[in-house]
């Protein structure tokens, strides 16, 4: 397994299939006790979605929940897998409307979160 940089506050999280990447807040735990670079290491790293526009969602209003899920197998912090570049949460389910001729109608989607940007890349884990 190669090493891959591990993510701490300040990581870039990315949609694959092309949602407006800014609807994105992280919301995970990060270490009391280890950094990176001078920044905290990523216990979990949970995120909440807020006004997702993409895919059949139409008028920025798309919201959800996820997690990225660890692919480490050999680098812990505090008991925990580190989150590592290139990692990304399962699928998750995203509500939102889009505008049709009768008016706003519900949409759900299914979307993909990667961790694209580490936060940092000295510090590098499996």
């Amino acid at each position: 397994m190669s090493l891959k940089a591990i993510a701490v506050d300040g990581c870039e999280l990315k949609f694959q299939a092309g949602g407006n990447d800014e609807s994105i807040s992280i919301t995970g735990t990060t270490s009391e006790k280890a950094t990176a670079e001078g920044k905290a290491i990523y216990k979990e790293l949970k995120f909440s979605i807020s006004g997702y526009n993409g895919q059949a969602i139409t008028n920025s209003d798309g919201v959800g929940q996820g997690s990225i899920v660890s692919t480490a197998q050999k680098t812990f912090v505090e008991g925990n897998a580190v989150i590592l570049e290139g990692d990304v949460s399962l699928q998750i389910t995203i509500n939102g409307t889009t505008t049709t001729q009768s008016g706003k109608v519900p949409v759900t989607v299914i979307e993909v979160v990667k961790v694209t940007k580490a936060g940092q890349s000295k510090v590098k884990g499996s």
